[in-house]
Formats: structure tokens, sequence, C-alpha cells
């Protein structure tokens, strides 16, 4: 057990996780900010998941360069979309509640369904999208 809580501690109270969620502030932003643009375009729903997928491509470029320090590769950034996946499903299901029961602000909403996931993502990404 003793083991499992330094695991937990190096992992989110490292420079890594702290960049991460740096760089995950603007991140929701920008997922904010785009699914905000695209209201006005699509439905809000689809204008939510097409904001989130735009704002992964910025995400992508961030933490490769600042917090992980890789080169851009495609089959890395494939692997990082995947890495998104449980974070988009919790993002969608929080989104759509925050939308659609609670009658929230597209804004609002993305923020929290955005900050929903993140270090579960963190922990996906680092193992599997940029390696140990």
């Amino acid at each position: 057990m003793d083991e499992f809580l330094r695991k937990l501690r190096r992992t989110f109270l490292s420079e890594k996780f702290i960049g991460y969620c740096l760089i995950g502030v603007i991140n929701t932003f920008n997922t904010g900010f785009f699914s905000w643009i695209l209201h006005f375009l699509v439905q809000e729903n689809i204008a939510a998941a097409l904001a989130f997928f735009l704002s992964l491509t910025v995400n992508y470029l961030l933490n490769s360069h600042f917090v992980f320090k890789t080169h851009l590769h495609y089959i890395k950034y494939l692997k990082f979309l995947l890495s998104y996946i449980p974070h988009f499903i919790i993002y969608f299901l929080v989104s759509f509640i925050t939308i659609n029961v609670l009658e929230m602000d597209q804004f609002w909403a993305t923020i929290l369904a955005t900050a929903a996931g993140g270090p579960i993502t963190f922990i996906i990404i680092k193992l599997y999208a940029f390696g140990r």
C-alpha cells in the first residue's frame, strides 16, 4: 500500500503532471471557445464533440513539446487521440447532462466536462501515447 501511495504521489505531484494541467487549462479554454464558435453552425452537442477533437490537436502539440519533450510523429498522435477515448466518453456524458438536464451555459458545461477526466487521461497518455 505504501508503494502504491508513493507511485501516486510521484505521478500527480510531478513536473509533468503540473505541465499537463497547465496545458489542460489552455485546452479547456480552446475547447470551450471552439464549442462556442461551432454552436452557431451546428447543434450544441455536435459542436461540443467537434470542439473537443479540434482542441486535441493543439493539446498534442503542446504536450509533445513542453511536457513529454518528444518529436511529433503521426503514430504518437494516433495513440494520443486513442488515449482520449475514455476522456471523450466522460466529457460527452458530463457535457450532455450539464447542457440538456442542468441547462448550463455551453462554455461552463464544457469546462466542467473537460476537467472531469483529466487525471485518468494523464496516466493513459503518459503510459500509452508517450511511453514512460
